[in-house]
């Protein structure tokens, strides 16, 4: 069709992505690649995810997440490979 955009054209809606999409978009955007699982992972435990679970669009069994609303937030993520939080001790109170 001649009106359907062409590459990488964004068009007015969002750029919807699932977390088998992410690992491919991550490394496109020259960022470290992550396995779906870890997405998914963090998506779970991280609470500076930018969209909560129960929030995702839910289409059959995949959550679809907003690519330009996650972006941001891999941009910003420090990793902290090898640190042990199993061995941590609980705060003193």
């Amino acid at each position: 069709m001649p009106d359907s955009p062409k590459g990488d054209e964004q068009t007015g809606g969002p750029d919807l992505i699932s977390f088998a999409d992410m690992p491919d978009r991550l490394e496109a955007a020259g960022l470290t690649r992550l396995s779906k699982q870890r997405c998914r992972q963090l998506a779970e435990e991280d609470p500076n995810w930018p969209v909560p679970l129960d929030k995702a669009l839910k289409v059959g069994r995949m959550r679809l997440f907003d690519w330009r609303v996650i972006e941001p937030y891999f941009r910003a993520r420090r990793t902290r490979q090898g640190e042990r939080t199993d061995l941590k001790q609980p705060p003193a109170e």
